[in-house]
């Protein structure tokens, strides 16, 4: 699944494009995981995309017309959109992104009046499209409880949110999208080799300094995944179809059997609460 890195880049992309596009209408084969809400393709056709962004993980297409179209691409989606001069694609690589589209994954074709298509396509349908109403309430409702973004949280809220979790193991309650928002594997593996921090420690054996540094750690990687343009591994691939470069400079995810930066000693990959979890067994010792 596209972290929050990946999602910011491939939002980036998007909006440089969308933005100021109408929509001339929608197909979709989809109706399990096409909410319309209140609105319907009438509503669509005549509307103009007055923005792209992101909350969490999660796409977010703003219109002139107060109501709001939430993607999320979950573990296999993609967005592509294409028109005779661009095209633009992010998210999982199979089917190849430079496969025509529409192709027999594609789940929802977005026109625009410009002659430009937005695909919305997802191999395991896992991925949603929601139409909501223009209001912050109404569209984190719609997404489910979030917490803070992983990138806007700021040093002490970041400790005062884990304090009161004390019995949690910390990349457990680093990856669960109701504490904070944003980091999935990827991210939660580099903040700790950062911050030198075990993945299996309880949140209530980390001193003041090491929730520090691990809130550092979290911007640190993420800051730089961004720069990259997103990571390359966990199907991920950026908005203008190239494989992101993170993971070229990837301290711990990843690199299992090679040596740690700090000490050499070799990164190991375990098993931790169903997913697994790469660190330095030297730098990032379990107290």
């Amino acid at each position: 699944m596209p972290e929050l890195p990946e999602v910011t880049v491939i939002v980036n992309g998007l909006n440089k494009k969308l933005k100021g596009l109408t929509f001339n209408g929608v197909e979709f084969d989809w109706a399990k995981k096409f909410l319309w809400g209140k609105y319907s393709a009438k509503d669509l056709k005549g509307t103009k995309i007055s923005g792209v962004r992101r909350l969490g993980k999660v796409v977010i297409i703003d219109t002139d017309r107060k109501f709001t179209i939430l993607i999320h691409l979950k573990l296999t989606g993609q967005l592509i959109y294409q028109d005779k001069k661009t095209r633009i694609a992010g998210g999982h690589p199979l089917p190849p992104l430079n496969l025509p589209s529409p192709n027999k994954t594609t789940r929802a074709t977005f026109e625009f009046t410009n002659g430009g298509h937005l695909y919305f396509n997802d191999l395991r349908k896992f991925g949603w499209v929601k139409f909501v109403p223009t209001d912050e309430e109404k569209i984190r409702e719609a997404i489910g409880v979030l917490g803070p973004d992983a990138l806007e949280i700021s040093a002490k809220d970041f400790a005062e949110r884990l304090k009161k979790k004390p019995n949690s193991r910390i990349k457990k309650l680093l990856m669960d999208q109701t504490f904070v928002s944003g980091i999935g594997n990827i991210y939660a593996d580099e903040s700790l080799w950062r911050a030198k921090i075990h993945p299996a420690r309880s949140v209530a054996s980390l001193s003041d300094v090491e929730i520090k540094a691990i809130h550092k750690g979290i911007h640190d990687s993420m800051t730089l995944s961004i720069k990259m343009g997103g990571s390359s591994a966990n199907s991920f691939v950026g908005s203008g179809g190239e494989k992101g470069l993170f993971l070229s400079f990837a301290k711990a995810y990843h690199m299992t059997g090679r040596p740690c930066e700090r000490c050499k000693t070799l990164i190991v990959r375990k098993k931790m609460d169903g997913r697994s979890a790469h660190f330095c067994p030297n730098c990032q010792k379990l107290k």
